[in-house]
């Protein structure tokens, strides 16, 4: 079965006993947990949804919970996140623990439905694993195919109440890059740009390429390479123009920080790789990044040593942790970070 007909399952309140989703697409994940607990009757949701942190729960906790009646509803859904023997690791459960839970899936209390959530791979070559595939329902959540992804990037365009053509979506698509081998967006990115999209578009608006162009998350990465390239020159005055121009362009002073953190963590591995003999490509796989990301890298890193860069970034921890307290504005914070290292 594919992700969307076991969502449109859920949803239609056809519940299996056994689940295990998987994978690298994080939204998704996310988006199965958020299925199965609207599922369920919000006011007896104390009684019958339980979710659990699969790297420290025991195995008398888990059976507990998945033996517990559901009350006053048909079901009750148990959701463990991360557990430890799908991949591969053994902290709170002996071989015979694994044993025993192979044995009592195979005939787990019909009124209670048991998900593994993992975020990342698993160990295919697990009894516990291929169980489940006997069992049950596994689904890896992975990037979506090009097909997927167009549906879902219409679809989520229309719940923004804004309208948008076949040739904007591709466009929009190929300006952020989703499905390169080599990008680590997610559909929590897109999700991200559609919102900003709309919301400059205005309800009941058409979106335009040129509204795609000044929004696109490659403008802004653009952006935050010339930011860079200022502040490694010590152009002040440049720096806080385009500090200032992408804030008035209605980015977030705590998202450009934490771009800014980003390239420069980009730019210190980039120089650790290729000191010890590794080529732009190789470096670029190896930190999951677009070689054009690492090539810039290794020019800027040209304008910083490595102990200006772990100050800036220390710089940058502070300065998010300032912020999200309130013991600081955020803009206030990037003009001095700026202004410390243009002097």
């Amino acid at each position: 079965m594919k992700y969307k007909d076991i969502i449109k399952d859920i949803k239609s309140k056809n519940f299996k006993k056994l689940y295990l989703f998987y994978g690298k697409e994080t939204y998704l994940l996310d988006n199965v947990i958020k299925v199965f607990k609207e599922s369920l009757n919000h006011s007896l949701l104390d009684f019958n949804y339980s979710i659990l942190d699969g790297r420290e729960i025991t195995m008398d906790l888990l059976l507990s919970n998945v033996e517990t009646l559901p009350f006053m509803d048909d079901r009750r859904i148990i959701i463990v996140k991360e557990f430890e023997l799908l991949k591969n690791k053994r902290k709170n459960f002996t071989e015979e623990d694994e044993n025993n839970l192979i044995d009592y899936l195979k005939n787990t209390p019909q009124q209670s439905t048991l998900v593994f959530i993992v975020y990342g791979d698993i160990d295919k070559r697990r009894k516990l694993v291929k169980e489940l595939i006997k069992q049950g329902i596994v689904i890896n959540c992975d990037r979506l195919d090009s097909t997927e992804l167009f549906k879902w990037t219409k679809n989520r365009f229309e719940k923004e109440n804004v309208d948008i053509g076949r040739q904007e979506i591709m466009y929009f698509l190929n300006i952020e890059d989703y499905q390169n081998k080599t990008s680590n967006k997610t559909l929590s990115d897109l999700e991200n740009q559609i919102i900003k999209i709309a919301s400059f578009t205005g309800k009941g608006n058409t979106v335009t390429k040129e509204v795609i162009d000044k929004l696109s998350s490659k403008k802004i990465e653009n952006d935050i390479f010339k930011l860079i390239d200022a502040i490694g020159n010590k152009n002040s005055s440049l720096s806080m123009k385009i500090l200032n121009d992408m804030i008035l362009e209605g980015e977030s002073p705590l998202m450009i920080l934490s771009m800014i953190g980003r390239q420069f963590r980009i730019i210190i591995q980039s120089k650790q790789l290729q000191k010890v003999g590794y080529s732009s490509n190789v470096i670029a796989q190896k930190i999951n990044v677009h070689p054009y990301v690492v090539t810039k890298a290794l020019n800027q890193g040209k304008n910083f040593n490595n102990e200006v860069i772990v100050k800036l970034l220390n710089e940058v921890l502070d300065a998010d942790f300032s912020i999200k307290n309130g013991l600081i504005k955020d803009t206030l914070a990037l003009e001095i970070i700026i202004s410390k290292f243009c002097v």
